[in-house]
């Protein structure tokens, strides 16, 4: 397997920056499906209003405005007037269709601010490479395919649709307008709910494809992974010289806080514990350093070095060991065990004095 070859899932950096880059997985199928859908719907029920506004403006303007004087101001007010007209009918099917595509494309992606694809990229000014992603593309293939599936859709439902009433508009010429309007809305009705519902299908297959081409789009090679993980997390050499280096630092200050230390509690020899107290300033004993093995014999050699007192409790150095950290203060459980040690260093400290 070549090392190039994208074989592993995106990672969420991956992931984060194509989404800022406007590339997710949308399919402007199921979008137009459901904005179809919804217009039609909403022209069934406004179509009465729609036609009974249409016969009324109609008659206004044959009433009134062929009997006024032709002049540039008749004519504004007119203008205005068919422009309101439009607005009106048309307004609430825009703003119906609008809304629906907004909510569906919310559904897909969710909220998607993306200002950088309004940056103009100058590659793709590159017609060579248009041309070759128009014509030899896989995702221009499929395009196509999907482009041939809806015109023979369309047809194949148009052409049932009509055959089955065929005889009925044959029998226009001797019905009413409103009988005729009725027929051609019926028709028009049926014809639109079946294609959207196809369409919605249709749609919806495109969004399961559109998130595999996603996903397909944005894996990464392992070589890939790894520079994202070292560009994050640093290269394990540097991690680990970074690592022994705060290791380094955090042993010199512990070995520092050593000399201010009340007691070094051992077990003798395995572990080292040493906690400090001062009686006017704090209310419980901190541990100020710790070590097992040879790290707690330098410990105590720190501590004889300094004239720290060291006294020997195994259960109770091995549980301070294992239980409290560097700079952490002892837990409740282990107040009786410390105080009674503290209690015998502070009467051996008073018998030397004495």
């Amino acid at each position: 397997m070549a090392s190039g070859e994208k074989t592993e899932k995106a990672t969420p950096k991956k992931r984060s920056e194509a989404r800022k880059e406007g590339q997710v997985a949308k399919s402007k199928e199921l979008s137009s499906a459901f904005t179809l859908l919804f217009s039609f719907l909403m022209l069934s029920f406004w179509f009465k209003y729609m036609l009974h506004e249409i016969i009324t403006f109609t008659n206004k303007i044959f009433m009134n405005y062929f009997e006024m004087e032709l002049s540039i101001n008749n004519f504004h007010t007119l203008l205005i007037e068919v422009i309101v007209f439009i607005a009106k009918i048309v307004a609430p099917l825009l703003l119906v269709s609008a809304l629906v595509g907004v909510a569906v494309s919310y559904i897909q992606v969710g909220f998607l601010y993306t200002p950088k694809v309004l940056i103009p990229k100058f590659s793709k000014l590159n017609p060579l490479k248009g041309i070759k992603q128009i014509m030899f593309s896989k995702r221009s293939l499929v395009e196509l395919i999907k482009s041939i599936m809806k015109i023979t859709i369309v047809v194949s439902i148009a052409y049932s649709t009509i055959k089955k009433v065929a005889g009925k508009f044959s029998m226009l010429t001797n019905s009413s307008w409103a009988s005729s309007l009725n027929l051609i809305g019926d028709t028009a009705y049926s014809l639109a709910t079946k294609i959207s519902a196809v369409f919605i299908i249709l749609g919806i297959a495109d969004f399961m494809y559109q998130k595999w081409q996603h996903e397909e789009d944005l894996k990464m090679s392992k070589q890939e992974v790894k520079q994202e993980r070292e560009n994050a997390e640093g290269k394990p050499e540097v991690k680990s010289k970074r690592r022994q280096k705060q290791q380094e630092m955090a042993m010199s200050r512990m070995m520092q806080d050593i000399p201010d230390a009340s007691v070094v509690i051992t077990n003798p020899t395995h572990f080292a514990v040493a906690i400090k107290f001062e009686m006017d300033e704090m209310d419980v004993p901190i541990v100020v350093a710790k070590g097992q093995d040879e790290l707690a014999l330098r410990i105590k050699e720190v501590a004889k070095e300094n004239n720290v007192e060291i006294v020997e409790e195994k259960p109770l150095a091995r549980a301070l060991y294992r239980l409290v950290d560097v700079g952490e203060e002892i837990p409740l459980d282990l107040y009786q065990a410390v105080a009674e040690v503290l209690a015998y260093v502070y009467q051996l400290d008073q018998e030397r004095r004495s």
